[in-house]
């Protein structure tokens, strides 16, 4: 009887928490791979951007704060960041002489090997300006695409 009893007690458990699943309502997030193609590399290319944006902003903060060990590993975000997005452009463009694509590769140029010195603020500026600039390039891509 207790046999009985207790696997009946499982069977409703088991099918009540399959009932659950099953009719869960949706979070309302959607995932990647919820999204179609088009819009999934669009979230992507948008989340580089922005991302690219906060780190830019941190190594600012960092440079202010003389931070240097934060500095290093915001710059070298920033480059690889720079060189992704030189990359996926150089391969998607169909134009040879693209004019971004030429101004964020000599921008990647410029700061390869470069370091940021808390000593030197109106180079930092400078660099800071180029910076800035890339970013700009990368928002005009990504609402190009």
């Amino acid at each position: 009887m207790f046999r009985l009893f207790f696997s009946l007690l499982l069977i409703c458990l088991f099918s009540n928490s399959i009932n659950a699943q099953t009719n869960a309502a949706p979070t309302g997030r959607l995932t990647t791979q919820d999204l179609s193609p088009e819009d999934a590399r669009l979230r992507k290319e948008t989340n580089e951007v922005e991302t690219f944006a906060r780190k830019l902003a941190s190594l600012k903060t960092a440079f202010a704060e003389k931070d240097a060990s934060r500095m290093v590993a915001y710059e070298a975000y920033i480059l690889r960041a720079m060189r992704i997005e030189t990359n996926q452009l150089a391969a998607s463009t169909t134009e040879p002489n693209n004019s971004n694509l030429e101004k964020m590769n000599a921008t990647l140029v410029a700061f390869e090997g470069h370091a940021f010195d808390p000593a030197q603020p109106e180079a930092a500026a400078r660099d800071f300006a180029k910076l800035d600039e890339f970013l700009k390039m990368m928002k005009e891509v990504e609402s190009s695409k």
